[in-house]
């Protein structure tokens, strides 16, 4: 069983980003890992009160550093760049990581797309994926990143803040 890791809508009170105003998910190549700069700072807009989620899918996915320790744990081979988000105005620092992962040719020949190329139903085939726990597929418009069952039970077992597990088809 698989699922699809993402920012928890539903969140009161997120912080903003100060110089960016979207809603797009873009994402980063590991070939790209390189010229990615060691630690990259974002300032954000927010007060004392501000929820920082431990992902933020955009735009650019990133997780926190505890939650980044955890997928290391279970996937070493998933690449991060730091991001350090700095409240503007404010005394808040919050440590995140770009995650950068391949894409897996793992995507099932039931998935299905819109005719403007949008992804309408995903599957993913349980045999390509092999071992491997964190993951990006290829073949899909919009950047996601999807953790095996063992993974996503360790995220709950946790207090994260702000994350959604949206289960997945996998055959």
């Amino acid at each position: 069983m698989y699922f699809e890791l993402e920012q928890d809508r539903r969140i009161q009170n997120r912080f903003r980003f100060r110089d960016m105003e979207t809603a797009v998910r873009g994402e980063f190549e590991p070939e790209e890992f390189e010229q990615i700069q060691d630690m990259t700072v974002l300032f954000t807009l927010g007060d004392e009160d501000s929820v920082y989620p431990d992902v933020v899918d955009a735009p650019v996915f990133m997780v926190s550093d505890a939650l980044k320790k955890l997928l290391y744990a279970y996937d070493p081979e998933v690449l991060y760049r730091r991001i350090t988000l700095n409240q503007a105005g404010g005394e808040i620092q919050k440590k995140y990581w770009l995650l950068l992962t391949e894409k897996l040719d793992c995507l099932d020949a039931r998935s299905e797309k819109y005719s403007n190329g949008w992804d309408k139903r995903i599957v993913l085939n349980r045999e390509r994926i092999g071992a491997r726990r964190v993951f990006k597929a290829k073949g899909i418009l919009t950047p996601r990143v999807f953790v095996n069952l063992e993974v996503s039970e360790s995220i709950l077992r946790r207090e994260f803040q702000g994350i959604s597990l949206r289960p997945v088809e996998a055959v």
